[in-house]
């Protein structure tokens, strides 16, 4: 299980100030400590672990036994951060795998013994409306633009169209990087046939629900997800901006049909942890670009940890 810490404190004194996310996601588990000084959110400890609930749902959507084993080990270990933290400032939520898990309840009760607060598992839609609320705190484009966010996590994709922190119209779909991952790319063959199989689906998902959002039209896209991050990273590494074109996601494509497997995928910049679901969220970014038709899009720092955390954040700081 990968983990990545920055400056976690175990035994941290606590106080009002200070705030805790977890997100349960579908790929990784993530916990984020922050502190509210002089009106400025300091970050004191983040933590996340490739937990791969999403991977352990079998053809029944029952989660298996080892992927509970692996969340509730996550959970074990994050919730000796929470301590001495205050129960009104602590947000935990689980997505997209425990939504869809029809055995969730073998995971949620045990993890709700081990925690300070219940896990809340939200909805498609509350989760694309929160998502959107973090991308408008911390988008530093025009305020009144009209934006289109997308979020590709590991077992459900939201979109949302939005206009200052109001989120207009949002969906969220059965569709992420690592579902996908484990249908189009169990083989682990980087091949031409298995991109077009996995894009050809995820069109076939999109398109129906393409006309509401293609109608209300927008001003920019912006992305809030690993799977942008990891083009991010890879563009970073080639000192090029962050913008996101169909023509760079073509690029990408051919680059990891060269690389043949996965276990294979390297690109400077990348973090390794990414690359295993980099093929299955490009196919579904790509399948967005052509039913949307988007020119190009742009990455956002903000998602849906940052919409939990604005949620507890005093009324004059939202």
């Amino acid at each position: 299980m990968t983990m990545q810490k920055k400056t976690p404190q175990l035994k941290a004194e606590y106080t009002n100030s200070h705030y805790a996310v977890v997100d349960l996601g579908s790929n990784s588990f993530h916990l984020r400590i922050t502190q509210l000084v002089n009106n400025k959110i300091k970050v004191v400890a983040k933590i996340k672990q490739k937990v791969r609930l999403a991977a352990g749902l079998n053809d029944n959507n029952e989660l298996n036994q080892d992927a509970i084993n692996r969340g509730i080990d996550c959970l074990t270990l994050f919730s000796e951060h929470l301590k001495g933290i205050p129960a009104s400032n602590i947000r935990i939520v689980a997505t997209a795998a425990l939504r869809i898990a029809i055995n969730r309840d073998d995971f949620l009760i045990p993890a709700n013994k081990i925690l300070p607060v219940k896990i809340k598992l939200i909805s498609g839609e509350q989760e694309a409306k929160i998502i959107y609320s973090g991308v408008a705190h911390t988008c530093q484009d025009n305020f009144e633009k009209k934006r289109f966010v997308i979020d590709i996590g590991g077992a459900s994709t939201e979109l949302i169209i939005g206009q200052g922190f109001d989120a207009k119209h949002t969906i969220s779909l059965n569709l992420g990087c690592v579902s996908f991952k484990e249908i189009f790319f169990a083989d682990n063959l980087l091949t031409e046939r298995n991109f077009t199989t996995a894009i050809a689906a995820a069109i076939k998902i999109i398109t129906p629900i393409s006309v509401n959002f293609l109608n209300l039209g927008w001003q920019s896209v912006l992305g809030s997800s690993g799977s942008m991050q990891a083009l991010a990273e890879i563009l970073h590494g080639r000192k090029q901006p962050i913008i996101i074109t169909s023509d760079f996601l073509q690029e990408i494509k051919q680059a990891l049909i060269h690389c043949k497997i996965i276990d294979n995928i390297s690109f400077s910049g990348l973090r390794a942890d990414r690359a295993p679901v980099l093929a299955s969220g490009l196919s579904i970014l790509i399948a967005l670009f052509k039913v949307f038709n988007i020119a190009e899009l742009t990455l956002s720092t903000g998602a849906l940890r940052e919409g939990l955390l604005y949620e507890m954040l005093p009324p004059r700081n939202i």
